[in-house]
């Protein structure tokens, strides 16, 4: 629907009345006609999206915002030579958008909601080397009820009595089905509120290849959340990682913290919870990878600093 590509144009670049004549446009559109889909470009491609997803908008309001994927593809290239990527919750394929630097890469693009599914099929589905998977990721093997939950852009699925029979892998077993999956060296999750699940999920690939990690931490209402987010982290240092990386959910980085040692993180944690702050991004890295590309995350952030007589500053503050 070309209406609906200019109404999300225009809401992106037009100001004051014009903006809220627009904006009064687009959401009658969702409306109206059943959230359709639009065209724009993400990452620097050209994808489907549905009318009412926000990611253009934190795109454009928050500069570092989903830029993180493509800066840790860069470093897969220039160390290893090409991206083998899982990419669970894969959406409309925006954030493979991000990774995707050449051909010779491969993606395993797993997204279970249905409307979604359909779009990322519809971005990526001339690519032969994206392959497509509509299991939900979890830590079990089932075939039950599902309802989809679908906002803004983001989708949760839950289970129900009565709703959409789907099946439920865990992640160790879908990269049966693949042949390029079980030597994986990157792998994102984002299912709004699962991602330990899918992490535990995935406890045998962890340890046999030592991926690249990239989730999220988020409550989602969970009263178990603490104790879950702690436990996987545990798991990635049974795998044989030592750090991690934080994000906050703007996409600036908050430091590296130790898996041996949680005190820190747990004081982040409380303040998570306590105060409006909506989620981290943790990005777990095999350890003899994890310094370069902590010093690669210091200065591109410095670089970024309005102010250039504080660089040195900021960079002594971390103590490199």
């Amino acid at each position: 629907m070309k209406i609906a590509t200019i109404a999300y144009k225009q809401c992106l670049t037009s100001r004051g009345l014009k903006k809220k004549a627009w904006s009064f446009l687009r959401n009658a559109l969702i409306k109206l006609f059943n959230d359709p889909p639009c065209s724009l470009p993400i990452h620097g491609s050209l994808l489907k999206l549905p009318l009412s997803h926000k990611l253009p908008f934190h795109l454009k309001n928050h500069h570092f915002y989903d830029r993180l994927p493509r800066r840790i593809s860069e470093y897969i290239h220039q160390k290893y030579g090409n991206l083998n990527c899982i990419d669970v919750g894969a959406n409309i394929g925006d954030t493979i958008a991000s990774f995707y630097m050449e051909e010779a890469d491969t993606f395993l693009a797993i997204e279970p909601n249905p409307p979604f599914h359909k779009l990322l099929l519809e971005n990526w589905g001339r690519n032969k080397n994206v392959t497509f998977s509509s299991d939900i990721c979890s830590n079990a093997s089932s075939e039950e009820m599902f309802a989809v939950q679908e906002k803004g852009g983001t989708a949760s699925v839950i289970q129900v009595e009565t709703g959409l029979k789907m099946r439920r892998r865990p992640l160790d077993k879908i990269v049966n089905d693949y042949p390029f999956a079980p030597n994986t060296n990157v792998i994102k999750v984002d299912t709004d509120g699962h991602d330990f699940e899918v992490i535990e999920g995935a406890a045998v690939l962890l340890a046999k290849c030592l991926p690249v990690v990239l989730f999220e931490c988020d409550p989602f209402g969970n009263t178990e959340y603490v104790e879950n987010c702690l436990r996987t982290l545990q798991l990635f240092k049974k795998c044989g990682y030592k750090n991690f990386l934080l994000y906050d959910n703007y996409g600036r980085l908050m430091g590296m913290y130790s898996l041996s040692d949680l005190s820190a993180f747990r004081n982040l944690l409380f303040y998570q919870l306590t105060t409006d702050f909506c989620y981290f991004d943790v990005l777990v890295v095999k350890n003899e990878d994890i310094m370069p590309f902590y010093k690669a995350e210091i200065n591109y952030f410095a670089a970024k600093m309005s102010n250039k007589s504080l660089q040195r500053t900021a960079i002594a503050a971390v103590g490199l």
